[in-house]
């Protein structure tokens, strides 16, 4: 039998959130989201390819920090709250900030949205294309979420090792190394949810997802100032020859 609701979803345009989230406590590289990279903010290059997406209904910018709120209104971010202190400290989970800004946007815009999108500014290589890609894999489909990931790695078993006893082996042995199936990563990147399944359960990643697969240099996912260095390089280079799509 056909899924009614599924087919009944695939008609008509979801109403689509797109939530950046910006704390101002960063610690592996301090001042992270407002650093400069490239010749702009890092936040910066998250919010302009929000800004490009086709399917985003509506988008923000959620901080505590009022350097980070500044970056994200003089780049044209709607940032229409100033995040509760409770909702920035390192304990708290991606799921409560989203919760909070679903919230607040549906009471403000009067509106239920049917489908999120947490866009960490981590990820400045990520492109409008991506995001467009995400919802309509989603919203198309019967699973509740989608999450892009970095892939495939083909050779498992040669890659990943492990140090044991002061040896080094293979992490996970197989009988025939060339025969291992290819593996993914999450790359942080993208989390998409059904604004349904996030009500019902309090999570952006349901048991079975959707993969939305991105090459090694869109994934760059910034943490480090090893991460830092590696982005710059590539949209200093982007910016001189073309950005991949």
């Amino acid at each position: 039998m056909e899924n009614t609701d599924f087919l009944e979803n695939s008609m008509k345009r979801p109403n689509v959130l797109g939530v950046i989230p910006a704390r101002g406590g960063s610690k592996r590289l301090p001042n992270k989201n407002i650093r400069m990279l490239a010749g702009k903010p890092l936040i910066a290059w998250t919010i302009e390819a929000a800004q490009k997406a086709k399917r985003l209904t509506d988008y923000l910018v959620t901080s505590d920090a009022s350097p980070i709120i500044d970056a994200a209104k003089n780049y044209g971010a709607p940032v229409p709250f100033t995040r509760p202190a409770e909702l920035a400290t390192d304990t708290v989970r991606n799921i409560e900030v989203v919760a909070h800004a679903l919230k607040f946007m549906e009471t403000e815009k009067q509106l239920v949205y049917d489908i999120i999108i947490l866009l960490q500014p981590t990820s400045p290589i990520r492109n409008p294309v991506h995001i467009d890609k995400a919802v309509d894999m989603l919203w198309e489909s019967d699973l509740d979420s989608v999450v892009s990931v970095k892939g495939p790695f083909k050779k498992r078993d040669p890659i990943l090792k492990a140090i044991r006893n002061g040896v080094i082996e293979d992490y996970c042995p197989v009988e025939d190394p060339t025969d291992a199936e290819p593996f993914y990563l999450y790359n942080a990147a993208l989390y998409g949810v059904k604004r349904d399944y996030f009500i019902k359960h309090n999570k952006l990643i349901s048991p079975r997802q959707i993969p939305l697969v991105m090459d090694p240099i869109h994934s760059v996912d910034v943490d480090t100032k090893t991460d830092f260095l590696m982005a710059e390089t590539y949209l200093n280079y982007f910016a001189k020859t073309g950005r991949p799509q």
